[in-house]
């Protein structure tokens, strides 16, 4: 487990922090040698919205199901898609498993910290399930949670995983995050990305994502506030992953995440895909083209590059698939594109070369001068790099020849 320390909230003293989740572990284990969950707890047969994550072949953290295909668990728990989800009491064959389309991590989270520990997740299909409902106002110190999850039922626990619920109550609270200590429950190893749910005006409502708590699952958990990010970063994602939200031209997840035609995959990044009609009479509207698709269809697409795709426009990480926004230091535009390590091959494509970006202690692929990679590429300079060459080289010499 990766162990933090973090200086404590309003004081000096520092606290010792650990990741509860399989992503910030070491080995991973088996699933037949899993924990169960939740200290003091008891079997829950019922939560059918909290979910297990499985990510190379171990089950590791606790997810929630928000909306129709949408899980929100911790950030640390899913570094990519490459997830199964169960559905069930336990994560074994007889669960309902699907898995996953896309996973959106916080912007702000920091892994070596743990601030902004949540992430979103699109499931490749409709969950089994009713979504719970998000917390709209702050807890207060005393109030009641509920605790759900896959993890162990103390540190030393080697049990299968089953899912359990225990009681305890908010012991501080922040700007977005809560605490809480064993009382007589708490979260432990396996519980990460989890919920903490509280009883709220007669409902029971989700306020609180496992994040992090002491080694020995015996002295104090840390919960990430839902309704802290609800607006900002949990909302937005929902309504742009919903059936018929994207428009012609948007990105789409899938072919019932469009108001109009298929979601298409990009032609010059697989990765991204767009909602893509047919083409009527070659008019397409949001600026597209009528162009050929994979399959040889008329479609609306995107002239190259896409956005998201490298080489299109971007503000921030976030716009791009590759997640790398940057510039060329000195520069003021900013483009899709992906790091690299410079003075060793193999990380940019021809016609680049890895240069520092904008952003301190990165390096990043750009373009090179006149899209001539001089001395970057194997066996020589390219012919047209060679007839470029020569033409400013006849340039400069009529240049002096006229002074």
């Amino acid at each position: 487990m990766v162990l933090l320390l973090q200086h404590h909230r309003g004081h000096r003293a520092i606290r010792l922090l650990v990741a509860l989740g399989l992503a910030a572990c070491g080995a991973p284990f088996a699933p037949s040698e899993r924990r169960a969950a939740i200290t003091n707890g008891t079997p829950d047969s019922g939560d059918p919205a909290v979910v297990a994550i499985e990510r190379g072949g171990a089950l590791g953290c606790t997810a929630t199901l928000i909306a129709t295909r949408v899980l929100l668990t911790a950030a640390h728990c899913l570094p990519d898609a490459s997830a199964r989800i169960y559905f069930g009491p336990k994560p074994d064959a007889g669960a309902t498993q699907l898995g996953l389309l896309d996973v959106r991590r916080h912007p702000g989270f920091d892994a070596s910290t743990l601030d902004n520990d949540v992430a979103l997740a699109l499931l490749d299909g409709d969950a089994p399930a009713a979504p719970v409902t998000l917390a709209a106002a702050a807890p207060t110190v005393g109030l009641a949670l509920r605790l759900v999850g896959f993890g162990r039922t103390s540190a030393a626990d080697s049990t299968p995983p089953e899912k359990r619920s225990g009681t305890t109550a908010v012991t501080a609270v922040s700007a977005t995050e809560l605490d809480f200590v064993p009382a007589p429950s708490q979260t432990c190893e396996g519980d990460s990305g989890g919920p903490a749910f509280a009883t709220v005006g007669g409902g029971e409502v989700l306020v609180g994502v496992t994040s992090s708590g002491d080694p020995a699952c015996a002295q104090m958990a840390r919960d990430l506030r839902v309704d802290a990010y609800a607006a900002g970063f949990i909302a937005p994602y929902v309504a742009a992953t919903a059936a018929g939200a994207a428009q012609a031209g948007a990105r789409c997840w899938y072919d019932a995440n469009c108001a109009a035609g298929p979601c298409v995959a990009a032609l010059d990044d697989p990765s991204l895909s767009f909602c893509a009609p047919p083409c009527s009479g070659g008019a397409c509207p949001n600026g597209l083209s009528c162009r050929a698709d994979a399959g040889g269809t008329m479609r609306c697409l995107h002239d190259p590059p896409s956005p998201g795709a490298r080489g299109s426009a971007c503000a921030t990480d976030e716009d791009c698939a590759s997640a790398v926004c940057a510039a060329r230091a000195g520069a003021s535009m900013r483009a899709c594109t992906q790091e690299c390590v410079p003075n060793l091959p193999g990380f940019c494509a021809a016609g680049q070369e890895c240069a520092a970006s904008d952003t301190t202690g990165r390096s990043a692929c750009f373009q090179t001068a006149h899209g001539c990679a001089i001395g970057g590429a194997p066996g020589g300079v390219p012919l047209i790099c060679l007839l470029l060459l020569v033409a400013l080289g006849r340039r400069a010499i009529s240049a002096r020849t006229a002074d």
